[in-house]
This record gives C-alpha cells, structure tokens and sequence, in this order.
C-alpha cells in the first residue's frame, strides 16, 4: 500500500454551492409531506462527527472487499473512536499502512485480511505498530 493518499477533511466549514433537495427520491409511494423537504444536504454533516479528528483515505487494494471496502474507495476515518474488537482500522506495521479488522482473541490481537491470501498479521508485544484511527463510512463510487 504504497503512497497512501491522506486527505484532512471537515476541520473548516467552507462556503460550498449547497444542494437542495425540493423532494425525497422515493422508492414506493410518494410522502405527501415530500414537497416540504428543503434543508440543504451536506455530506460532511451526516458523516463527520469530530472533525478535527476526522481525516479522509482512498484505498488501494481489494484486501478488505467482503467487508465492503475496495479499490479507489474513500474511507472516513476518526482518530477519536477507541478501536475494539471487530473495527475496521488504518493501521502501520513497521511504518506500512494497511487496512484491516481488528481482532482480539483473549489477550492477543491480530489484523485480519478479508483476503485468505493475506496471513493475520499478530500484534506481540515488541511490534511496531498503530493505530491510526477506525474506519467510519466507505464512499463508493458505482460505475456508471
């Protein structure tokens, strides 16, 4: 995972050309209260709780796909959120990146791969490694 793309997100609310929405796209019957709908939508609002702890990378690699996360996606990623067993986190072994799920069995702790082709990685008490925040959201983009 080599040149990691990280990119500081929601630290300063800037003026951006908002969008709104007159009515909800509905996937049955129509709301009679759809036309009332005007709040702008804001993405960052809806999924970036700590912004200053917030910050935004672009995966490469299918090693976590099952889990929903592929190659290009975005991930929103908050250094705030404590990891616990069965996150998906950022994390550096020996200053690499890599996204994985945290693992924890007894007093032991892994990085697991979707991927069977990737051996867990174990965390012993000598490895250089962090954390360098849990996964949030996945923005994916379909093809079009």
């Amino acid at each position: 995972m080599e040149g990691l793309k990280i990119y500081q997100g929601g630290s300063a609310k800037k003026q951006r050309n908002e969008v709104k929405l007159s009515q909800k796209a509905e996937t049955g019957f129509v709301s009679p209260a759809a036309d009332h709908l005007q709040k702008p939508l804001d993405l960052e609002e809806l999924i970036v709780h700590r912004p200053a702890a917030t910050f935004y990378v672009r995966a490469e690699g299918n090693a976590m796909k099952a889990s929903g996360v592929q190659d290009g996606d975005i991930l929103v990623v908050d250094r705030s959120v404590h990891p616990s067993d069965g996150n998906i986190v950022i994390a550096a072994i020996e200053e690499e990146p890599v996204i994985r799920r945290l693992v924890k069995r007894g007093s032991r702790l892994f990085l697991i791969s979707d991927d069977t082709r990737f051996e867990p990685i174990t965390i012993h008490p000598d490895t250089n490694w962090l954390i360098w925040g849990v996964i949030t959201h996945v923005i994916h983009r379909y093809e079009v």
